[in-house]
């Protein structure tokens, strides 16, 4: 059991070797770590049970670009000076673990700069023993270490790193021959495996060109819009769409109306539309009515010499000066000559007081009155 570890070595490194092979772009990563080590020392020279120890060591492995790695791992664990018992003469004694691996690891893809990772591997566990008495000598035993591991790596950015932060957590399995106090030259030829707890922390670098950018996402239906955030999934090919990949309307006459919904697909180009696509048709605005031409007194011989006027049945003539007043206030009672004659529109009958328009000013009329002295209708 003691040289197993060789053989594993072996062959792991034939059965891994092609997969790195195969990759197109590949880094070289240097890691330099410390933490402490979980050792239990039952069946070990001293079964003192668990002890936890500092340890410090470092990593090179070869990375692919399809995420698998290849490499090495060295652990150095100082071990506290220890008390030999009494069968063996008592005195204190160095004791130090070396642990040193042949490591396959895998990175999952990541578009962060944080990856996890997880590896085993095969190699040796070596236990050190210094200044035994009694003639100060050394001692060492070795046995097969088979490590399981994960954690994750923080690089200090997400394309192109050339530095991370890592921690590992191991459980490093040893498998140990049981060795009797009275004679650390021999084993009682059992063996049992035994779990030792690593944490680890430390920097890594990249050689190479660092891990590769991560693909980009997929593109199912392959209209530009990655799967991420493609709203509409399943666009039939050739299909233009908008940035949530879902298909934009077709407005085929470019009235700003889509095809699905246009009532009048062939609208002139700047023709005004309605909802439906549709041309306005703009009624012509209604002409004003003209205003109504009235006639006037200006001009009129009988106005000008002041001849009286008969309206009503009766004869009127000119009262006083012409006066403004709004049309809309004035009631017309016949007309004379063509020539419209008005009373106050609140008047009521017999009228005393009439008005007959001028030319100008506008709203211009003349007053007139009920001639007293004269009875029955002249023309």
């Amino acid at each position: 059991m003691r040289h197993s570890w060789a053989i594993a070595l072996a062959a792991l490194s034939v059965a891994v070797s092609p997969s790195v092979a195969r990759g197109q772009h590949s880094y070289t990563e240097l890691n330099l770590h410390g933490g402490s080590l979980t050792f239990d020392r039952g069946g070990s020279f001293f079964d003192t049970g668990n002890d936890t120890d500092v340890l410090v060591g470092l990593r090179l492995a070869r990375h692919s670009e399809n995420g698998w790695g290849i490499g090495g791992n060295f652990d150095w664990v100082f071990a506290d000076q220890l008390s030999l018992p009494l069968e063996l003469g008592g005195g204190d004694i160095d004791f130090d673990v070396l642990l040193y691996s042949l490591e396959v690891d895998y990175t999952f893809p990541s578009t962060s700069r944080t990856n996890f990772f997880v590896g085993a591997g095969a190699g040796a566990a070596t236990e050190r023993l210094s200044d035994l008495p009694p003639l100060d000598e050394d001692e060492s035993n070795t046995n097969f270490l088979l490590p399981v591991f994960g954690g994750f790596k923080v690089h200090n950015r997400a394309i192109g790193p050339t530095w991370a932060f890592r921690v590992d957590v191991r459980d490093n399995l040893i498998w140990r021959d049981e060795f009797s106090l009275s004679d650390v030259d021999s084993s009682d030829g059992d063996t049992e495996v035994q779990n030792n707890w690593e944490v680890t922390a430390g920097l890594s670098f990249f050689f190479g060109g660092g891990p590769p950018p991560p693909p980009p996402p997929s593109d199912s239906d392959g209209d530009g819009v990655y799967d991420n955030r493609d709203q509409c999934p399943n666009t039939a090919v050739g299909i233009r769409v908008d940035s949530f990949g879902c298909p934009v309307p077709i407005d085929s006459d470019g009235d700003g109306v889509p095809d699905d919904r246009d009532q009048c697909p062939a609208t002139p180009v700047g023709a005004l539309i309605d909802a439906e696509g549709c041309p306005v048709v703009e009624e012509p605005e209604p002409e004003p009515e003209p205003e109504p031409v009235i006639s006037c007194a200006d001009g009129r011989d009988w106005y000008r010499y002041n001849d009286a006027i008969s309206v009503d049945g009766r004869n009127w003539i000119q009262f006083g000066s012409a006066a403004t007043l709004p049309i809309e206030d004035l009631m017309q009672i016949g007309e004379y000559d063509g020539v419209p004659v008005y009373v106050p529109a609140d008047a009521r009958p017999p009228y005393t007081k009439s008005y007959v328009p001028l030319c100008a000013p506008k709203d211009a009329f003349q007053p007139y009155q009920v001639d007293q002295g004269v009875r029955g209708t002249t023309g």
